[in-house]
């Protein structure tokens, strides 16, 4: 069996565009599709045999079945532009399954909320999917700068919220999460929104994906209604397996005194972690 270390050459069978600059990308490797946990990520480089640039980028595997796996790819610079502008029957050089999946099989939480922002929703599908296995209740929010930038596959319960007020909540998602916890502020709004249907979620743990300023609303928005959170991080991973120590998330205090380690990899240790346990 080949080494989740070693990278392989992998056949792109279809790319769909969602936006301009924005598309998934399916490729043919049934070692990721079959072993890939839902949170995990695989790291890519820009095109097989491509030189420059020549560091790998990493993306969580937005979906897998059977043979074939998917990654959503947003152009924001060289390399992912590159990447964004791959075709079909093109090779990829992916390297994977890597990271730690998300921890979502515990008893400390009746439903799972998933808390999006932006193309973080690349590992959410596959969250989904193993919650729904599991019989967890999924509440999905879902925070893009306009609607066409969201990318609503293999989601469900499904509240948008959009900075320009294009689609949903004209709003951040993390503002409208909270009108789903507060009993006060659910009481007040929800006669004027379609997607208030029954009453504030109860026992809720959240699974954060999106930028860093998002990801610190999580944080204090969990805190602060005494619910377990969970973080996945985004961020640069050149080797993806703990050697170049280029991707280190500052732990909190009590953890660095309890284990003597300022830091964690993401890579290796992540990408998901206990939002009580990490400084962003």
């Amino acid at each position: 069996m080949p080494d989740r270390h070693l990278s392989e050459r992998s056949l792109v069978t279809k790319r769909r565009v969602i936006a301009p600059g924005l598309v998934t990308l399916r490729f043919h490797n049934p070692r990721v599709a079959r072993e890939t946990l839902a949170g995990q990520f695989v790291n890519v480089l820009p095109k097989s045999g491509f030189g420059d640039p020549m560091l790998r980028r990493p993306f969580s595997v937005y979906w897998a079945d059977e043979n074939e796996a998917e990654i959503i790819v947003q152009a924001h610079g060289r390399g992912t532009g590159i990447l964004a502008e791959t075709r079909e029957e093109e090779m990829l050089d992916i390297l994977g399954p890597l990271g730690k999946p998300w921890m979502y099989q515990s008893s400390d939480y009746a439903t799972a909320v998933l808390l999006i922002g932006g193309v973080g929703v690349a590992s959410m599908p596959m969250l989904t999917r193993a919650l729904e296995l599991e019989e967890i209740p999924v509440q999905t929010f879902y925070g893009a700068r306009t609607a066409s930038l969201i990318a609503k596959d293999h989601l469900s319960n499904l509240h948008i919220a959009t900075d320009d007020g294009s689609e949903g909540y004209h709003g951040s998602n993390v503002e409208l999460l909270r009108t789903f916890l507060d009993p006060l502020l659910f009481k007040e709004v929800a006669g004027s929104m379609s997607d208030h249907a029954g009453g504030p979620i109860e026992s809720p743990k959240i699974f954060a994906c999106g930028p860093t300023a998002m990801m610190r609303a999580a944080q204090s928005l969990a805190a602060e209604f005494g619910i377990p959170c969970e973080l996945s991080l985004e961020t640069e991973m050149a080797c993806g397996i703990g050697i170049c120590q280029g991707c280190p998330v500052q732990t909190e205090e009590s953890i660095f005194l309890q284990s003597g380690r300022r830091f964690k990899l993401v890579c290796t240790e992540g990408p998901s972690f206990n939002a009580e346990e990490i400084v962003l």
